[in-house]
């Protein structure tokens, strides 16, 4: 198969998908006085307890360093984080949402999930299966170019 020929434009189906989310996160970053970068870290954190160290939310999230930086900064100054000393290994800190950091993110994942549920709407459980899977095979693709 001639990849060139196929009609699904992948990068302009990305930025229209990354447009439309900054769209309905915006009114959450007003409301709350946040950034996105802000936005995206603390919502990280509340979706993926398991990981919560500054490290992990630009790995995963695939954030700079130095943005999850100034972010959990900010954060930290607005009383919505905090960073928590690894009593275990010092050199490792743990964040940990505070006051109504969960409320915003409870707020943003009830957004995400609106936003998800939109761009999914009318597809069978079979499709999403068959799109979770080819998902996963271009990601490994993607990965074994790295």
């Amino acid at each position: 198969m001639d990849i060139r020929n196929m009609r699904f434009d992948y990068f302009e189906t990305m930025l229209r998908a990354r447009k439309g989310y900054t769209r309905v996160m915006d009114p959450i970053c007003s409301q709350w006085d946040l950034t996105r970068n802000e936005l995206d870290v603390l919502l990280f954190l509340y979706n993926n307890p398991d990981f919560d160290r500054a490290s992990d939310v630009a790995t995963r999230r695939g954030m700079a360093k130095s943005h999850v930086s100034l972010s959990v900064s900010t954060l930290e100054s607005k009383g919505l984080l905090r960073r928590r000393t690894d009593p275990e290994d010092r050199r490792t800190v743990h964040l940990e949402l505070l006051g109504e950091a969960r409320d915003i993110a409870e707020q943003g994942r009830q957004a995400q999930s609106e936003f998800f549920g939109k761009i999914y709407d009318g597809l069978t459980c079979d499709e999403l299966n068959a799109w979770t899977r080819v998902v996963e095979k271009v990601s490994r693709n993607i990965a074994n170019l790295e």
